[in-house]
């Protein structure tokens, strides 16, 4: 009861003073953008099309307070991927627009974020190219830095490009880095300290494949940041963290604490952010202050781990 009462309280602090969603507002979910309308009682209907297929849902507002809504089916009958009765609010604060989607338990599991673009190709590659982007080192000693349309690999900087189907990122990363140590279509899987990148080719019928030669790795080696930066200064909208296994999550979450300071006890995170030379830790965890996008991506990062386990793999 305590811990349900804690969060229904950080909750309404959250929505405290929460503006109404304005009429024509687009909000991507991590891999679409939806287009929010409003109808009469204050009911939103968001529509969104993926691949000639119509998506609706509708949010109900919870009379007494304003920026909370519960989901219901939309009045077109389209195809809905959402939770009819799940809790959306709204939430604008500290450079934030964004919508927050909390299960029965009231379990922060997803976001959404107002945006000005609605071509969803370009926002999916910037959401992946976000996570791809850093400095390297590969295990013959190559230096790779991977930003976001073009890779510096051993001092020579080449055009890459992640690949898409039918507006969503595959995984593979295009790079034409002909005589450099990285060339042609390489498939990413990250790993703990980095990435791992697979050669691919393509059947006749475009699909990939893995090629059998070698893998390339690539460790994270830039001092002044680590390999999960971006969890500290990037919202996460919770699609994102299906690229990473457990024990990376249980890191990458622990890591926006490491940022701030904190002090661990469990010993294996302790050795490992005290080998980082960005890591301070504080004179007490009490000290250690996060801000709502860092407290955010922790709720979504835990909701991820504890459903892990869930999800075919």
């Amino acid at each position: 009861m305590r811990k349900t009462a804690i969060i229904l309280l950080l909750l309404s602090a959250l929505t405290a003073g929460a503006q109404y969603l304005e009429h024509g507002s687009m909000w991507y979910n991590g891999a679409l953008v939806y287009t929010a309308t409003l109808h009469e009682g204050g009911k939103v209907i968001f529509d969104s099309t993926v691949e000639g297929e119509e998506l609706e849902f509708m949010l109900v507002p919870v009379k007494g307070e304003p920026g909370t809504y519960t989901i219901a089916q939309g009045p077109n009958d389209a195809m809905m991927i959402e939770e009819v009765g799940h809790t959306v609010r709204l939430i604008q604060q500290e450079d934030l627009n964004i919508l927050c989607f909390y299960d029965a338990k009231g379990t922060l599991y997803k976001l959404m974020s107002a945006t000005a673009e609605e071509d969803n190709q370009k926002l999916n590659v910037e959401n992946w190219m976000t996570l791809l982007r850093g400095d390297y080192t590969m295990t013959d000693g190559t230096r790779v830095s991977i930003d976001w349309n073009k890779a510096n690999v051993g001092g020579t900087y080449v055009p890459i490009e992640a690949m898409t189907f039918n507006g969503h990122t595959t995984g593979i990363l295009s790079i034409d880095g002909e005589g450099t140590a990285l060339n042609g279509c390489m498939e990413v899987e990250f790993i703990k300290d980095g990435l791992c990148l697979y050669p691919v080719g393509f059947d006749e019928y475009e699909f990939p494949h893995r090629l059998l030669v070698d893998s390339f790795t690539l460790i994270e080696s830039n001092p002044n940041y680590g390999c999960y930066d971006y969890v500290c200064n990037t919202l996460l909208h919770g699609s994102e963290l299906n690229y990473f296994d457990k024990p990376t999550l249980r890191l990458m979450r622990n890591f926006i604490l490491a940022r701030r300071g904190y002090v661990f006890q469990s010993k294996d995170l302790k050795e490992y952010f005290e080998k980082e030379p960005w890591y301070r830790p504080a004179e007490s965890n009490d000290d250690v202050q996060l801000s709502l996008l860092e407290r955010l991506n922790i709720e979504l990062i835990k909701y991820r781990e504890a459903t892990f386990d869930d999800i075919a793999h």
